[in-house]
This record gives structure tokens, sequence and C-alpha cells, in this order.
């Protein structure tokens, strides 16, 4: 019966795992970049939403899903070339101090993790993430822009912090059919990660109008610049400050 029914055994799951990856590698990838990133966001929405009452988004983990599966793809046709491309070779002409004649191992993992990190990440993988994540959750190309520029530098530091030695780990370390999933998998912490700095662009877009509806006393006097604050709203700012200073004169002279 269905309740006698032994559970399947993890060896049996991988060894088709395994054999789906011979098959279909990119297919298997995808499917498997996407699963694990809807689960990343879904951690992430529920971990940061500030009351019960907040509901699930399902149009941000549709576009954090859609921009995984589109990277996973990528990376299938990337890694082998970075892997081909970066031997070793290329740091070990500019560090005298390596030994070419012994084991290139070691610089062509350093090599492909450096290439992978700051050439594709910053080049590809970002333009990649904000074009389609702000296309898919509504924003105009202008607000996909200040979005970007908004979050970039922190979520490079991020990055660079949570994934060189991952990659490195996973170029010198972990075989070359394995190498996706795996990264499939660290992606679950990395997703959560993303989605919780940068998966909501409607939340970005919402804080950026906001700061632009509501000048201070400070900024009131100066031009604001890209923004679409009425005029009048400025003006009564200015003039609420105008009578504050003289309020204050008139108290000291007193």
């Amino acid at each position: 019966s269905a309740l006698n029914a032994s559970p399947v055994p993890i060896e049996e799951i991988f060894a088709w795992y395994r054999g789906s990856l011979d098959v279909h590698p990119i297919a298997t990838s995808m499917v498997t970049g996407g699963i694990l990133a809807f689960f990343g966001d879904f951690i992430a929405q529920k971990a940061n939403a500030s009351s019960p009452d907040d509901k699930y988004d399902p149009t941000r983990a549709a576009s954090l899903v859609s921009f995984d599966v589109v990277y996973r793809a990528s990376q299938c046709a990337l890694f082998p070339e970075i892997v081909k491309l970066c031997d070793g070779r290329h740091l070990g002409s500019i560090l005298p101090m390596a030994d070419l004649s012994g084991d290139l191992h070691n610089l062509a993992v350093l090599e492909q993790t450096l290439t992978n990190q700051f050439a594709v990440i910053p080049f590809f993988y970002y333009p990649v993430f904000f074009t389609l994540t702000g296309f898919a959750q509504g924003l105009s190309a202008k607000a996909s822009l200040e979005r970007a520029q908004t979050t970039i530098v922190p979520l490079l530091k991020r990055n660079w912090l949570f994934w060189i030695p991952v990659q490195y780990f996973q170029f010198g370390y972990v075989e070359e059919q394995l190498q996706i999933p795996f990264l499939c998998v660290a992606g679950l912490a990395w997703t959560f990660i993303l989605s919780a700095t940068a998966g909501s662009a409607q939340t970005s877009q919402k804080e950026l109008t906001t700061a632009a509806a509501t000048p201070t006393i400070e900024t009131a006097s100066k031009p604001l610049v890209g923004t679409n604050v009425p005029t009048h709203i400025v003006q009564t700012v200015k003039n609420k400050s105008a009578e504050e200073a003289a309020v204050e004169d008139r108290r000291l002279k007193l």
C-alpha cells in the first residue's frame, strides 16, 4: 500500500538528477535555479514583512525567478569559456613569484574567480538583473536606472563578499557537471540577500517618489532636479522657512 511504501533513497534521487544533467544540462540547471530562487525570495519576503498583514508579492517573485532562469542558461555557456581562457598563465605572467613550471591549478582557479566576479558580475549580471526585474515589475527605463544607481554599490559589496569564496571553491573543487547546481544551492542564500536588498522595484520607486514629494527645509531652497514636486509646495516650504527665521530674529532682538 501507499502507507507502507519505502521512501526513495537519496542515492536514487541524485542518480536521477545526474542523468537529467547529462541529457538536458541547460534545462535542468534553469529549472533548478528557478525553483531555488523562488524559495529564496519567499523566505526573504516573509522574513522582511513588517507586519502579518503584509501580502506576498508574486510579481516580485516572478521577476527574480525569471532572472535566475535566464542567468543560469547564460552560465552554462559562459563557464566553459571562462575555464578555457583563464588557465593561470595570465596571472603567472604578471606575478614574478609564480612558478609557471609547477601546477597552474591554483592560479587558474583564481583567474576564473576574478574574471567572473569583476567582469561578468558588474557588466553582465547586474545590467540583466535590473533590466529584467524592473521590466517585470512595471518600472520605466528611467526608474530602473535610478534603482540601479541607488543599490548597485551595496549590492556589489555584498556580492563580492559572498560569492568570491563560493566561486573559488566551485571553480577549484566542484566537478564541472555539478558546478551550476552547486551555485544554484548557494544561490538560495544569495537570492534571500538579493531579494531583501533590491528585490522589490516598486518599493524602491515608492521611496524615491516619497523623498521627492517631501522636501526638507534645508533642501527647499535648491532646485529639485528630476522630481515632479509642484512649485507651490516648494514655495510653501520656502515661505515657512522665511517666517520661522523672522520669528527667531525678533526673539533674539527682544
